[in-house]
């Protein structure tokens, strides 16, 4: 088990430094991406997620583990309600249910296939790990390069 591999011997720990972190930021990350846009926002959560997947890829000592797992967390949690927030702010009114239902599916199918790679490429040797995390890091980074050209269309039936 890699927690263990780094020297932790409760990996919940992990998932606690993740949670506190996650919960906590939501508070204010919500109300960030309200006054000063969900882009910027979600680009400031991709920003600090990339920083959090080469700390736990880099990471070797049980506090780097526990303090990327924050970071990740802190991350996730500015991510998630700018990004719920856009995708009602993207869809009509009449749609909103099916847009909501949409974004959930690609993010659960995103988990589960990030999940079968993950899997595939750690194959029972820990030394492989951090690779997992460098995946992630460069799905992120493609987010953030399409945030930085993102340029919203017009409403249909508006001027530009």
């Amino acid at each position: 088990d890699w927690t263990t591999y780094l020297g932790v011997t409760n990996r919940g720990l992990f998932f606690v430094a993740f949670t506190i972190a996650s919960v906590a930021i939501r508070f204010f990350s919500g109300k960030l991406s309200d006054q000063y846009g969900r882009v910027p926002v979600m680009q400031w959560g991709l920003a600090i997620l990339i920083v959090s997947m080469g700390m736990l890829a880099w990471g070797s000592s049980p506090a780097w583990l526990i303090a990327g797992a924050a970071v990740y967390g802190v991350g996730a949690g500015i991510l998630s309600p700018a990004v719920n927030a856009w995708t009602i702010d993207l869809s009509h009114p009449q749609h909103r249910g099916k847009a909501m239902a949409t974004m959930y599916i690609a993010l659960e199918a995103g988990i589960g296939l990030g999940a079968l790679i993950a899997g595939w490429i750690y194959h029972d040797v820990i030394a492989h790990i951090p690779y997992i995390f460098f995946g992630t890091m460069v799905v992120a980074v493609a987010a953030l390069v399409y945030l930085w050209n993102y340029r919203p269309r017009p409403a249909a039936g508006h001027p530009s």
